[in-house]
């Protein structure tokens, strides 16, 4: 089997990618260990640079109908409340907040409405194959059986565990240690602020969001310095309802609520930037950057970067550019991007108050 680009993960910045290639005509792979719809750790919110580029893909409509938008924002920080409206780029004045469970599947969906592009759910990427230092293709698993196919390049949108990455080893432009711990649970029935709106509640260096989101749920989040991992990772449960009832502009409404579901959280994420190119292979997604999550920049990250590496895949693909030529455009333009956003995120992760500090002075 060949084909012009295998992509590994089939998640916001996989889908995205092959979606964009398909719509050119290039014959794409679609590998994905899961099968849709699944969920994944995530705290699920975006803004206007994900929303462009899931107009450009074709699902804006359809993610947009599966939950409230988001028109303005409402702020403890200390004690100290205001709300404002949400002012977005091209006109997109709100934030959504959709669970994965319901983004990623849209997205397949509309991955399989794509004739070039075939999607094999339950596949799990083994090894990379390479011939004369490059890399040529991939074998994968399904069940029992063990498959192999070519492609002129192999693209690593397998996340923050990426096989991918691992495999051909890319160099580290930036770096960041484990700054935060992040826990989450669902809501029902949470009486939303005015809007509805999206929530941030400071206590010190720590932050509390609520975001209304899809099946009529509501996602209630803590961000809390690393050093108090341990502690939440013992009593997960305890913790986080600990960090909810000390505030008072949300704790009453927490009460006369129902939770839903488990506690999740993480403590492991690190910030990094990686070298997204290489021969024969690329990077996408959390495979080639991560932040803190504490910022929520994960998906408009993602979703953006992918749009960038559509782009010079197809450049090189229909020999627009050479192959050094169009992925050292896509490094440049994750980089220009990302890099002011990668290094507010990473700086503010270590402590929380510079902002909220130069936040309240700016508003009197």
């Amino acid at each position: 089997m060949d084909y012009d680009v295998i992509v590994i993960g089939a998640r916001v910045a996989g889908s995205v990618l092959a979606t964009l290639l398909g719509q050119r005509g290039h014959r794409v792979l679609l590998l994905e260990r899961a099968r849709f719809p699944s969920d994944t750790l995530s705290t699920h919110f975006f803004r206007a640079p994900a929303f462009q580029t899931f107009e450009r893909v074709g699902v804006f409509e359809d993610v947009q109908r599966t939950a409230p938008a988001l028109v303005s924002s409402f702020n403890d920080v200390d004690g100290h409340v205001f709300s404002e409206p949400v002012e977005g780029l091209n006109g997109f004045n709100c934030y959504l907040c959709v669970r994965r469970i319901t983004l990623d599947a849209i997205l397949a969906q509309r991955v399989r409405h794509q004739p070039t592009v075939e999607l094999r759910e339950g596949a799990q990427m083994d090894k990379l194959i390479w011939e004369a230092g490059r890399v040529v293709g991939a074998r994968w698993r399904e069940g029992r059986c063990d498959f192999e196919a070519n492609a002129r390049v192999v693209v690593g949108a397998d996340g923050f565990y990426s096989r991918v990455a691992k495999q051909v080893n890319p160099a580290v432009e930036r770096s960041e240690p484990v700054r935060r711990a992040m826990y989450y649970i669902y809501y029902q029935g949470l009486e939303h602020q005015p809007g509805p709106a999206a929530e941030f509640h400071f206590r010190g260096n720590h932050l509390v969001y609520v975001f209304p989101t899809d099946g009529e749920l509501t996602l209630v989040a803590a961000s809390v310095p690393i050093a108090e991992f341990d502690r939440f990772r013992r009593d997960p449960e305890g913790q986080l309802t600990a960090e909810l009832e000390i505030l008072p502009t949300l704790a009453p409404r927490l009460r006369r609520a129902e939770r839903v579901g488990p506690v999740k959280g993480a403590g492991n994420i690190p910030g990094y930037m990686r070298v997204p190119y290489g021969p024969g292979w690329a990077l996408a997604g959390d495979a080639e950057q991560v932040l803190d999550p504490w910022s929520g920049q994960g998906i408009d990250q993602a979703s953006t970067h992918a749009v960038m590496l559509a782009d010079a895949l197809h450049a090189w693909l229909s020999e627009q550019m050479p192959w050094a030529q169009a992925l050292a455009q896509y490094h440049e333009s994750r980089n220009a991007f990302s890099l002011e956003t990668y290094q507010r995120t990473c700086t503010l992760a270590r402590d929380l108050r510079p902002m909220t500090r130069a936040a309240l002075q700016r508003r009197g």
